[in-house]
């Protein structure tokens, strides 16, 4: 679609500029306030953020400014819009109509691994909210306008608000719970991180989740009043965790 006009096409839904934010932007369509809403009326919003519903993840927030950079790219003028097919010609094919009306979106390997593991549930739905950065955590918190004593990791003396990132992968204390498991943890995506576990371990992923539960629950732990030396001991005994 060639657009010029923009007050018939919408926002999320229609093809402009080779893109249907909707499908190319997943993350960022779940936090939509208006899906309905007009080409037209969303560029002339001042600041896009007004279009979602607060707080978003860090990868609604990437795919944001993305998306950003596709609106102030439309060229200005008056000449009429060309309307095409959403797939961007002006030939019908049943195929890619299918395709359209059913759905497909693009997701990271780490969700099949998953999903189709044999651990248990609330296993999956922890690393489901891991994965997708909807954890609890006080930087979470902070962004939904909860009031808190502090927004600080109580694990490190860093200073560090307590994120996703920090909490589990660039926290000293979460170093030390991991290079216990004898994996060598960076503070790269989860996904990245995910998949540098799963290459060190090189088990089934029901093993990788086990070993990473147990890292988490140290955390957990400390969390609840146990120090350091308790909760490292309990990791390297042979005690079976919860």
């Amino acid at each position: 679609m060639l657009i010029y006009k923009m007050g018939l096409i919408v926002y999320w839904v229609d093809l402009w500029n080779n893109h249907v934010p909707k499908h190319h932007f997943p993350e960022l369509y779940s936090f939509a306030k208006d899906t309905s809403i007009s080409l037209k009326n969303a560029r002339e919003v001042v600041d896009p953020a007004t279009l979602l519903h607060l707080p978003i993840s860090q990868i609604a927030l990437q795919q944001l400014n993305e998306l950003a950079q596709l609106l102030e790219s439309l060229p200005n003028t008056a000449e009429s819009d060309s309307w095409s097919y959403i797939w961007g010609n002006h030939f019908f094919f049943a195929s890619k109509a299918y395709t359209h009306l059913t759905g497909h979106r693009h997701t990271h390997p780490a969700f099949k691994w998953l999903w189709k593991s044999a651990c248990q549930n609330k296993h999956k739905v922890f690393f489901w909210l891991w994965l997708q950065d909807r954890l609890s955590t006080r930087g979470l918190l902070r962004r939904r306008n909860m009031n808190l004593p502090s927004y600080l990791c109580v694990c490190c003396n860093q200073s560090i608000e307590e994120s996703l990132m920090h909490l589990f992968l660039e926290c000293p204390f979460a170093q030390i719970c991991w290079s216990k498991l004898q994996l060598q943890i960076g503070n790269s995506h989860p996904f990245t991180e995910l998949e540098s576990i799963r290459n060190q371990l090189n088990v089934p992923f029901l093993w990788i989740l086990s070993s990473c539960s147990t890292g988490a629950f140290a955390m957990i732990l400390f969390l609840k009043g146990f120090n350091h030396i308790q909760i490292i001991v309990m990791l390297t005994s042979s005690v079976n965790l919860p």
